[in-house]
């Protein structure tokens, strides 16, 4: 083959224009093609995975017109020859796109193919039901006259490609064999072709029947829509998570501790889990990309919290860094993230755990003997958002606040859909700091109840914010040991 340089000077003209139509056609028939890409570039695979679509000649001028264009560029340009460009430039040389002739080989050999496992599925059929047929007979004329036989036994579309692969084999046979076409095996053919057997008729159910399967239908929709809607649990009790808390703290194994300080955060600021799993710090505040900041869903694209607090209550107790052990926490979280492949299938891991662990943990929070009747209500990762922002309503913060911290939109959200006040612990409002300029961004939303409280008809003067319901304030202090992992 002539390079490039030994070509005449009309050869070239001539592949410069059959390229320049080449790359018209591929953007016509895709405008949205990436515009970053080279148009050369981009034609190349296009052609190069078209089979099928060009005859012989066609497909050689075409690759012959793609490859000067693109050597071009290999040779006075900074490309790798093993890059991209210099990969495709040797499919062009290599390995064309099939022409139409071809392509139409390469379809019926697999067609051919295809209509031989169904004879050899049909003889090993019909010799499995037959083990004690005539063996001195061709197994495809026992199997053929078996199937023609047979009426009523497959569906029409089944019926058409048996015997369509019946044929194949056949005429192969009387094509190579010395069967007369008039004998018994030709005559079978003439079958095959003329009167196949009449294929299985769906039988009519009458009224009472299809409107019995409409109802089991019906039934079973409503059965996994249940299944789906099923509620998280929304309330947990202080001693059942102090209780979870020492189980995994107990366990010898790095997750199972890891769990532990998990759902020490968890419940404390209140994020969905994927943004726990992915949180980080900076100086005293804990930080995190929001995972609902689509539709208004969200009030910032990052979640932000201030802990200060927690940092130096931490200092008064004589125990390692508090913020060592977070950023261990944290790193420990990219890990076991990496471990189980993704977040999703840790956070499954995560929630199997401590499904088994709610069967073991007693109310008390110690595993209790074989008399005693052990184990809790089942509690997944989203039962510490609501636990979280239940104690942030006992402690007093308003439903912008809590939006702010938990990063909702509207006040709305946090008052009617999240854990009620009544199944908090109140806590130092101090403790989890945020921005007040984040407040102004929530909208307010939350909707206002007519029917007064028993609470705010007792004593009108101490109503607070509208978060605030007529649930009673359950109170307890936790220390700052607590937080420590």
């Amino acid at each position: 083959m002539l390079s490039v340089v030994q070509r005449s000077s009309q050869t070239v003209d001539h592949y410069g224009r059959q390229s320049v139509l080449l790359i018209g056609q591929f953007q016509k028939e895709n405008p949205h093609a990436d515009p970053r890409g080279l148009p050369i570039v981009l034609a190349s695979e296009w052609y190069l995975g078209s089979h099928g679509r060009w005859s012989d000649s066609t497909v050689r001028i075409y690759g012959l017109s793609l490859e000067q264009e693109l050597a071009g560029l290999l040779e006075y340009d900074t490309f790798d020859p093993d890059s991209r460009e210099g990969q495709i430039l040797q499919r062009l040389r290599n390995d064309r796109p099939a022409s139409i002739k071809k392509a139409k080989q390469r379809e019926e050999e697999r067609v051919t193919a295809y209509y031989s496992d169904q004879v050899a599925a049909l003889i090993a059929e019909f010799q499995r039901e037959h083990p004690d047929a005539d063996h001195g007979t061709l197994p495809i004329i026992k199997a053929t006259t078996w199937f023609l036989n047979s009426p009523g036994r497959w569906t029409a579309p089944s019926v058409k490609v048996c015997a369509l692969a019946l044929q194949q084999e056949i005429k192969g046979l009387l094509e190579f064999d010395n069967f007369d076409p008039d004998s018994p095996e030709g005559q079978i053919l003439t079958r095959l072709e003329q009167s196949p057997p009449e294929p299985s008729k769906k039988s009519k159910k009458s009224k009472k029947e299809k409107a019995v399967a409409h109802q089991k239908k019906v039934a079973a929709k409503e059965k996994k829509a249940a299944v789906k809607r099923k509620k998280r649990r929304k309330s947990l009790p202080m001693k059942e998570l102090r209780g979870l808390v020492r189980h995994f703290r107990s366990r010898e194994d790095e997750f199972s501790l890891w769990i532990g300080g998990y759902i020490i955060i968890a419940s404390r600021l209140g994020w969905r889990p994927g943004e726990i799993i992915n949180s980080y710090r900076e100086g005293t505040f804990i930080l995190s990309a929001a995972e609902k900041n689509t539709n208004n869903r969200g009030l910032t694209s990052t979640c932000e919290i201030d802990i200060s607090a927690y940092f130096e209550k931490a200092s008064l107790i004589k125990s390692a860094s508090l913020a060592s052990m977070i950023d261990r926490w944290m790193a420990d979280a990219q890990k076991w993230k990496a471990y189980y492949g993704g977040q999703t299938k840790l956070l499954a891991n995560i929630n199997g755990r401590l499904a088994t662990a709610c069967k073991k943990v007693a109310i008390d929070g110690r595993l209790a003997t074989a008399s005693k009747k052990i184990g809790i209500k089942r509690v997944c990762t989203y039962t510490f958002r609501h636990f979280a922002i239940s104690c942030m309503k006992a402690s007093n913060f308003t439903c912008a606040e809590i939006a702010v911290i938990v990063n909702h939109a509207s006040n709305r959200t946090a008052t009617e859909h999240y854990g009620k006040r009544q199944h908090g612990v109140k806590r130092p409002k101090k403790m989890l700091g945020f921005d007040p300029l984040r407040v102004h961004l929530v909208r307010n939303l939350a909707r206002s109840f007519e029917r007064p409280s028993v609470l705010a008809e007792q004593r009108p003067n101490e109503v607070g914010p509208s978060c605030q319901l007529e649930e009673a304030l359950v109170v307890e202090i936790e220390p700052a040991s607590q937080f420590s992992f």
